[in-house]
C-alpha cells in the first residue's frame, strides 16, 4: 500500500518541485466545480516514453494576462467576475506549453505559456482554511523505482502562507 508523506518546505524547494512537474507540460483540459477549478496538463518530457497527467486545482483568485504586462491586482477584483473572465480566456490556452514557473513567498504562482501568463493569488479570503489555496499533483509513472510523482500545495494560515510537499513512500 502506498503512503503519502506530507512535509512543509520553503519556497525554493516548492518552486523546484513545481518546475519539475510543470515545465514542458501543456494544457489539455479544465473542469469547474463550484468554487474549484482544475486544470489538467500533460507532461510528455518528465519521463521518457510516458506522458504524465499533472493536475493543478485551485479555489483562489486567478487571471490570464498578456505576459508583457505587469502583475495585476487579481485579489482586488470580485471573485466571480474574475473567475468568469479567467474561464472564458483559459480555453484558448489548450495545447499551449508551460515555459516558465514563478512562485513567491506569498503563494503567488505564475505559469508562463507562450505570450501569456496564468497567475494564481492567495487573497485575504483564502486565509485560515485548512484546504489548499492551490495544489499541483503529478501522477506517478507506471514503471517502479522512479522518483517522479507527488504534489505541492499552498496553504494560507492566519500567520503566513506555507508550502506542503507530498511524496509517495
Amino acid at each position: 500500500m502506498t503512503r503519502i508523506e506530507r512535509m512543509e518546505v520553503d519556497v525554493a524547494a516548492a518552486r523546484s518541485s513545481l518546475e519539475g512537474m510543470l515545465l514542458g507540460s501543456y494544457l489539455d483540459s479544465f473542469n469547474v466545480s463550484s468554487l474549484q477549478v482544475a486544470l489538467r496538463l500533460i507532461n510528455a518530457s518528465a519521463c521518457p516514453d510516458e506522458s504524465l497527467y499533472v493536475d493543478l486545482s485551485f479555489s483562489c483568485a486567478a487571471t490570464l494576462r498578456d505576459g508583457l504586462t505587469s502583475p495585476s491586482n487579481v485579489g482586488n477584483v470580485d471573485f466571480f467576475v474574475g473567475r468568469t473572465v479567467f474561464l472564458s480566456e483559459v480555453y484558448g490556452k489548450i495545447g499551449v506549453e508551460v515555459s516558465g514557473v514563478e512562485l513567491d513567498s506569498e503563494g503567488r504562482l505564475v505559469l508562463s505559456m507562450a505570450d501569456s501568463v496564468i497567475e494564481l493569488v492567495a487573497t485575504d479570503e483564502d486565509v485560515g482554511g485548512e484546504d489548499s489555496v492551490w495544489q499541483v499533483v503529478m501522477e506517478r509513472p507506471t514503471g517502479s523505482g522512479r522518483s517522479l510523482g507527488g504534489s505541492v500545495s499552498c496553504v494560507s494560515t492566519e500567520n503566513a502562507v506555507i508550502f506542503m510537499l507530498g511524496v509517495e513512500r
